[in-house]
């Protein structure tokens, strides 16, 4: 048990170096290279030079991409099927995009009644500021596509994983893991939306053994947001249409939560 918790905590201490070492290198030069061309050194003009420069969206890509490469390339984690049969692959995916456009739009449309906004104003804008220095195609492919894959692989494929290998129950092993996953995105404004979805993602891990619906799941999810942002970047339902969206979506969700509550996923306690 004790040389499992060690191979555990390399594995993800590697994870964090890998995913976010690398962009906080980029950060470093982009920095650098501010102050060495001269730039106020205020929040506003470095945040417009680092928009400008594509060495934080590289470096993102990069670190992602190693850890992706590392990670399933010695090994320490496997994409594979699991439980989940080839004949009900399709239906699988269906369910899995339910799921996460059913949280999607509940979760925003109750962050938007609560008006999260005014009671987070420095989260919300801490927030806007990072999806404007990873605006254009790098940031797209690395917001979208390479860091929901890559953070599969560490918080369930390497955590929950890891912790079920120590024989910890499997609740405890998806909430622990859902609480470090939910204080990984920073601010207090996701926190509690980041923890529900590690939890959702942690249970459908523990269910089929598979990765593979909650990297669908986050890929959908960040994707569609990406998507949002750039079509539509001052989008903001009102009141009457965030009770729609809950009304609609939380139903989907629902759907899609209990199609993997079937009996062939039904995991040994």
């Amino acid at each position: 048990m004790k040389k499992q918790l060690w191979i555990t905590v390399k594995q993800f201490l590697l994870f964090l170096l890998l995913s976010q070492g690398i962009m906080a290198l980029g950060i470093i030069v982009v920095f650098i290279q501010a102050f060495a061309a001269g730039v106020e050194r205020n929040e506003e003009a470095l945040l417009k030079f680092a928009v400008e420069s594509d060495i934080v969206g590289w470096s993102q890509v990069l670190g992602y991409v190693l850890t992706i490469a590392v990670f399933l390339g010695k090994r320490y984690v496997r994409i594979s099927m699991g439980r989940i049969e080839r004949s009900t692959f399709g239906m699988m995916a269906c369910m899995a995009v339910f799921i996460s456009l059913g949280w999607m739009f509940t979760e925003v449309s109750i962050l938007q009644l609560a008006e999260a906004d005014k009671l987070f104003a420095d989260d919300w804008e801490e927030l806007e500021e990072f999806e404007k220095m990873m605006g254009g195609t790098l940031g797209a492919i690395s917001v979208g596509i390479l860091a929901p894959i890559a953070e599969e692989i560490g918080f369930r494929g390497v955590l929950i994983g890891g912790l079920l290998r120590m024989r910890c129950k499997p609740w405890l092993a998806i909430i622990l893991s859902a609480i470090v996953f939910s204080f990984f995105h920073g601010t207090y404004l996701q926190l509690l939306g980041t923890m529900v979805f590690g939890i959702i993602t942690g249970w459908l891990f523990w269910r089929t053994r598979s990765l593979l619906p909650g990297m669908i799941i986050h890929i959908f999810n960040n994707s569609t947001a990406v998507i949002l942002e750039k079509f539509i970047p001052d989008w903001e339902p009102d009141k009457t249409a965030c009770v729609m969206f809950i009304a609609v979506c939380l139903p989907i969700l629902l759907i899609g939560l209990r199609w993997f509550k079937q009996s062939r996923y039904r995991s040994p306690q």
